[in-house]
Formats: C-alpha cells, sequence, structure tokens
C-alpha cells in the first residue's frame, strides 16, 4: 500500500515566523505462506491434501492536524502518536498414513494456516497560542505478536512410516516514529514522520518415508 503523506501548510503570519507541519505516515504488510509435501518410496501411495490457507490484513491510519493562531507571541505544539501493529498466526497440521484393501497406501494431510495482521496509527497534532514557544511530543508505541502451532501425526495398520514435519515461521513487528522542530527567524518547520511494518513468513514441509518395497 502507498504511504499516506498528509501535508498541511498554515501561511498565516505572525510577529514570529511561518508555520509548516508535515506529517507522513507509511506503514507495510508482508503475509507469504507456503507448503511443500514429498513421498519417499517404492509402494503405490495416494496423496490426499486439504490445505486452507486464510489470511486477513488491516491497516487504519489516521493523521489529524490543527493550528489555531492568531498573531500571539508564542505557539503551543501538542504532538501526540500512537503505533499499534498486531500479528496473530495459527497453523494446525493433521496427517494420518494408513493402508487400503488393494495394499495402496493413503497419506492424508490437512494444513490450516491463518494470519491475521492489523496496524493502527494515529497522528494528532495541535498547534494554539500561547505567551512563548514550547512543544510537548508524546510517542506511544505498542506492539504485539502471537504464534499458535500444532501437529499431529497418526499411522495405523502396522505401516512401517517416518512421518517429518517442519515449521518455519517468522513473525515480527517494527515500529518507528520521529517528531523534529525546526525553528528560525522566517520558518517554524515539525515534521512527524511514522513507519510501521507487520511480517508473517512461514514454511510448513512434510516428508512422509515409507521405505523401500519389502518382497
Amino acid at each position: 500500500m502507498e504511504p499516506d503523506d498528509v501535508d498541511t501548510e498554515d501561511q498565516t503570519e505572525t510577529e514570529n515566523d511561518d508555520l509548516d507541519i508535515d506529517v507522513g505516515q507509511n506503514s507495510e504488510i508482508d503475509d507469504d505462506v507456503d507448503t511443500d509435501v514429498a513421498v519417499i518410496g517404492s509402494r503405490p501411495v495416494t496423496v490426499e491434501l486439504d490445505s486452507e490457507i486464510d489470511q486477513a490484513g488491516e491497516m487504519d491510519q489516521d493523521a489529524d492536524v490543527e493550528t489555531d493562531t492568531d498573531g500571539s507571541g508564542g505557539r503551543d505544539i501538542d504532538v501526540d502518536v500512537n503505533q499499534r501493529p498486531e500479528v496473530d498466526e495459527r497453523i494446525d497440521v493433521d496427517i494420518e498414513v494408513s493402508e487400503g484393501d488393494d495394499g495402496t497406501i493413503l497419506v492424508e494431510i490437512g494444513i490450516d494456516v491463518e494470519d491475521d495482521i492489523e496496524i493502527e496509527s494515529d497522528a494528532d497534532v495541535d498547534v494554539g497560542d500561547d505567551d512563548e514557544d514550547s512543544i510537548d511530543a508524546a510517542i506511544d508505541q505498542d506492539t504485539e505478536s502471537d504464534s499458535n502451532i500444532d501437529v499431529d501425526v497418526e499411522i495405523r495398520d502396522d505401516i512401517e512410516a517416518d512421518v517429518d514435519v517442519d515449521i518455519a515461521s517468522l513473525i515480527g513487528t517494527l515500529v518507528a516514529g520521529i517528531v523534529d522542530l525546526e525553528d528560525d527567524d522566517d520558518l517554524t518547520a515539525l515534521y512527524v514522520d511514522l513507519d510501521e511494518a507487520a511480517t508473517i513468513d512461514g514454511d510448513v514441509d512434510v516428508i512422509v518415508d515409507l521405505g523401500e518395497l519389502v518382497a
């Protein structure tokens, strides 16, 4: 998603200088899940794979800039920023190995992945009149991540088989917020830059080793 930039410039001249306010927000969601199944052996095998991947992503960004200056001798600037990336992932893998009446090996694999990513950002900039220049900047950065992995393997009919399930799950959040004020005789510039990223990268690899055919 393209960055959400809000540029606000107050051209009203006061006794001090002009005021320029720039609020920039940049959020990124990355969600990737890969699955792979391999069966080793020389016996006839039927593989039934039921894979369901449910991915949900949401970004809510809000920037509010309010100025109220009528030519007083100072400015009271309040900057309130809230950044909340949240990542949740659940992976369930169910595997059953059985033998049919004709001697064919049946491998039933169910893979269920649910990913939920949410980023919420709020930036409030309030500029009012005061007796002297002041700035109050507050940045609240809250990240939350949760991963739940469950694997169930059942081998029936006294089948000699080795089942290996390898799950690599990388989930993470990154937040960065910067408030910078530049003040000189001609221009007061306030910069508020917010960056957030939420990532899920999951790999589910299933290997079923049935060995060699015994005569």
